[in-house]
């Protein structure tokens, strides 16, 4: 299982982001003096661990990172370089939900079969939601 960790420079609004937008489920937030946080203290949290389905993924903000890994220097910016896919859930689910201000393409029905929609997170992060939705490919 693969398991992305992002970095984050505002965990409060990458969490609504992941939570409240794409529909998943946090089910770990971490403080800096790493103790269990509630889901009421989400200001406080440098990580987070949230699932969807089957699938998992990690949040932790810039200063964390940066104090675990020494490559990335304190004040880093996160730099994006490729997608988040998830599989399985449909842009028709999240469409109403995501400001217009985040889509970037779609949503539409690729040759492949598969519905999309590509959105922008807080961080530049670029998230595709697919689901099949047509004819695949002979």
């Amino acid at each position: 299982m693969i398991v992305p960790n992002l970095m984050v420079t505002d965990m409060p609004a990458s969490l609504h982001f992941y939570r409240d937008l794409l529909g998943m489920t946090v089910t770990m937030m971490i403080s800096d003096d790493r103790q269990m946080l509630s889901l009421e203290d989400e200001k406080l949290a440098v990580f987070a661990t949230l699932e969807l389905d089957e699938s998992q993924l990690m949040l932790q903000t810039v200063d964390s990172l940066s104090k675990e890994l020494e490559i990335f220097n304190v004040g880093s910016q996160p730099a994006p370089s490729g997608t988040l896919y998830f599989r399985g859930l449909h842009p028709d689910k999240i469409r109403t939900q995501i400001p217009e201000n985040l889509i970037i393409k779609g949503p539409l029905l690729q040759w492949y079969g598969m519905q999309e929609i590509y959105i922008s997170d807080p961080d530049g992060y670029i998230v595709c939601a697919g689901a099949p939705d047509g004819p695949s490919p002979a």
